[in-house]
């Protein structure tokens, strides 16, 4: 009885939380609201995992049937605007990132019907409108304007990251006309933003729809109707740590900001007007260089604006007609510089054309897009001296908004690290680390190397209560690498977001150490790309409740050789009434070595054979591998993992050649394989003759170390395949620790198989004729008779 109260007091859970969307999508600044996780398997939720600083959750209620999970928040006053990326962790585990937005104005709900000029959703200005746009569906909201005031719309739609949504924009005046449009703004990609400055008193308009009027119920958009900024662009388009600066913006307001001493990367720096600022930032870079500003007029190479020694920056706007700007730069012979334009990565809407000329205005390289739409140089100075740079716009075009970031770098070692994409168009899959109490739970690793050959070392920057890591060594050879988390039976189910690190190792290297980033695209579509995505220096870390299950590899008892394959043993351990069947794959390859996607133990059963092969051309080394395995169980989908055991890939006891045979349908043939050994072993192997064609076999062959040639009868059928059959080969066993170590060598061996040559028929010999008795010669008068006649 005590055990059956226990087990009722327990609190429901489900493993992989799936949430679809949370609703509302955004809150307002200093306010507490209270929003909702809608999705699958949200038992036992515990808490949000807010990426950004400024939200406070104040209760978590989650459904019986674990549908929906209502969270109350409080907002702070200074919370950063914009999105806040967040995950629901549950006592089964975390979910994918979704997104909530945080605003300054109030919010409103759209009510229907507003699809109409004459009949639209009235509001006050300085509102947020969350709303929905439907299948060939317009919503017009109105406001009230005097003349001379300025009016700005901006939405997020695609940056909602729910579903493929394109949204347009417009603001109409009294009359109907159409004063400003936007489908995509720069700034904003594929989002949308129009300002004007009212050209008269009256009641104004703006509408959103998505652009090919193809919306649908999961359409949402969240639009800011208000009298605050919406500027293009700022200048200057960068700074440095620590540095207090005057950005100037494309609407003509300047405000001055400090760059802290932390900041690094991508920076947001806000517009802001009457106790208003901007919904969205505009973006700068900052970094330790040296900078210059363009000094006009610097349209010439005589012209050049000069820069700071080595390594630097430079920034600037295309703003006149055509403009081009030049910039000069001391280098020395032998340096390796790479030279970047960061344009589009700051929300610039410029195409950059970047070109790299010598003081004699010769052209050394030059280049438009590399890997994205910002032009990248790498270039080895050839000579001491003076070079050129000038940047413009490929088509020519150019605006205030048309701003840059130029830099100069010597070209140094980085590594840094990343999680592999395991699903087509799904970048989110495996993208959190959850393992159950008492269990094991591995993942991948991606290295990136830049000008650095070198060993690594993988580390938890922190890691949740109860759990290690184990990482095995990653040498220079490897891309990626397996690294297996394991929590205690008693580690508390509990989570949160956690840095790793990777870092160079190796004497005489540089001290190198860089971050596992993580990028997650929230809208992906097969042979379109990506349309919203979000990146991270921490990944999401959490020990759930138990699994049903475990699973264990032995570690082999004999190595894998080069062109042989190996059976894995892998047993699952079952608890209580689980019988479902479980599904592993490797969890990674060392290099190679091929294995299948997955192999499955059905329904009850415990025990499997994992069959992994090796190339011809794989390493001869040490590895350690492990497996993870996968199950629908009762309370939702699973993931455990093995232990590492470890793997050892050899050369070949033994290798052999297959000569030419050839024979005719229906006549035996031997078959001559010649042995080369490469070491000993004890006792008697055993030789198979593989990929005999169809009418034909032979039997297995036993041989010792001194055996140097084996000749397999071969039995030809009748009616055996006719042909040149090339795919022959032996499979070998050789004795080892108790077992067999498996070979497969001599391929490509040849068997001819013709048809019999036809039968030659018997020729009669002829019957003896009787003799002729001999003509009488003619006299020479018969002969002239005969001519005459």
């Amino acid at each position: 009885m005590r055990l059956l109260l226990t087990l009722l007091a327990a609190p429901a859970f489900a493993f992989s939380p799936d949430v679809q969307h949370v609703q509302p999508r955004g809150g307002q600044r200093g306010t507490e609201m209270e929003i909702r996780f809608h999705g699958e398997r949200l038992q036992g939720p515990q808490e949000i995992l807010f990426h950004q600083t400024g939200i406070e959750v104040l209760g978590l209620t989650g459904q019986d049937d674990g549908k929906q999970v209502v969270a109350k928040l409080r907002i702070a006053p200074d919370a950063p605007l914009g999105e806040h990326d967040l995950r629901l962790r549950t006592a089964g585990g975390v979910s994918y990132l979704r997104s909530l937005w945080i605003g300054q104005l109030p919010t409103t709900a759209e009510a229907e019907p507003n699809n109409s000029f004459e009949a639209p959703q009235k509001i006050e200005l300085n509102t947020t409108v969350e709303g929905v746009s439907q299948n060939e569906d317009e919503d017009f909201y109105s406001v009230i304007l005097k003349k001379g005031q300025p009016l700005a719309v901006e939405v997020e739609a695609m940056r909602l990251g729910r579903t493929f949504f394109d949204a347009y924009v417009a603001i109409l005046g009294p009359d109907r006309f159409e004063l400003a449009a936007c489908d995509d703004a720069t700034l904003l990609r594929n989002d949308a933003f129009a300002t004007i400055t009212a050209p008269e008193d009256g009641e104004y308009r703006v509408v959103v729809r998505e652009a090919a009027y193809q919306g649908s119920d999961a359409s949402q958009y969240r639009l800011h109707i208000g009298t605050f900024p919406r500027p293009a662009g700022v200048f200057p388009s960068g700074a440095r740590l620590g540095e207090t600066i005057d950005f100037t913006f494309t609407d003509g307001l300047t405000r001055q900001v400090a760059i802290p001493e932390t900041a690094s990367g991508l920076f947001p720096v806000f517009a802001e007007r009457d106790g208003l600022s901007s919904p969205s930032p505009n973006w700068i870079f900052v970094s330790p260089l040296a900078y210059a500003h363009e000094s006009e007029p610097n349209q010439a190479p005589k012209q050049a604006t000069p820069l700071p020694e080595i390594p630097c920056a430079a920034q600037g706007v295309l703003a006149g007609e055509s403009d081009i700007d030049w910039f000069r730069f001391a280098a020395k012979k032998g340096e390796n510089l790479d030279i970047r334009l960061r344009g589009r990565e700051l929300r610039s809407p410029i195409d950059s054309v970047v070109s790299l000329r010598n003081s004699n205005n010769k052209q050394l390289a030059a280049n438009d897009d590399q890997g994205s739409p910002d032009s990248f140089i790498q270039w080895t100075c050839p000579d001491d001296g003076d070079y050129l740079l000038s940047v413009r716009d490929k088509l020519g075009r150019t605006g205030p908004e048309f701003t840059y970031r130029l830099e100069i770098e010597r070209r140094g070692p980085s590594i840094s690290a990343s999680l592999p994409v395991t699903e087509r168009d799904n970048s989110q899959a495996r993208k959190m680390i959850t393992i159950p109490r008492g269990n094991r739970y591995a993942t991948v690793v991606n290295i990136n190397r830049s000008n650095l050959g070198c060993d690594a070392v993988f580390e938890a920057g922190s890691l949740p209560e109860g759990v290690t890591m184990t990482v095995p060594p990653i040498p220079r050879s490897l891309n990626n690498f397996p690294v297996i988390f394991h929590a205690t039976p008693e580690a508390p189910v509990a989570g949160g977001w956690h840095p790793f690190t990777i870092r160079a190792t190796g004497e005489n290297l540089p001290q190198v150490s860089g971050p596992l980033r993580e990028t997650v695209h929230h809208i992906e579509i097969n042979n379109q790309g990506t349309y919203h995505s979000t990146e991270s220096d921490k990944i999401a870390v959490a020990v759930t409740e138990e699994a049903p299950f475990t699973v264990t590899l032995d570690a082999p008892a004999v190595p894998l050789t080069q062109r042989g394959s190996l059976k894995l043993a892998a047993h699952v351990q079952r608890q209580g009434d689980f019988m479902a069947p479980v599904t592993l794959s490797m969890v990674w390859n060392p290099p190679g070595i091929g294995s299948p996607a997955n192999l499955k133990i059905e329904e009850g059963q415990n025990d499997a054979g994992y069959e992994i092969n090796a190339n011809p051309d794989a390493p001869v080394a040490d590895w350690q591998v492990c497996v993870l395995a996968t199950a629908d169980t009762p309370k939702g989908p699973v993931m455990v993992a093995t232990d590492f055991v470890p793997l050892r890939v050899v050369d070949p006891w033994v290798t052999a050649s297959i000569d030419l045979s050839a024979t005719e349908q229906g006549r035996d043939v031997p078959v001559i394989c010649k042995l080369k050994h490469h070491r000993e072993f004890a006792g008697k192997a055993t030789a198979e003759l593989v990929g005999l064609p169809h009418g034909t076999s032979t039997g297995p062959l036993e041989f010792d170390q001194d055996t140097a040639e084996l000749t397999f009868p071969i039995t030809v059928a009748e009616d055996a395949a006719v042909g040149k059959h090339s795919g022959l080969f032996l499979r070998i066993e050789v004795p080892e620790n108790g077992s067999t170590v498996l070979h497969q060598t001599g391929h490509g061996g040849t068997l001819r198989i013709d048809k019999p040559a036809p039968a030659v028929a018997e020729t009669k010999a002829p019957e003896p004729q009787p003799e002729q008795p001999a003509e009488k010669p003619l006299s020479r008068l018969e002969q002239l008779r005969a001519q005459a006649h």
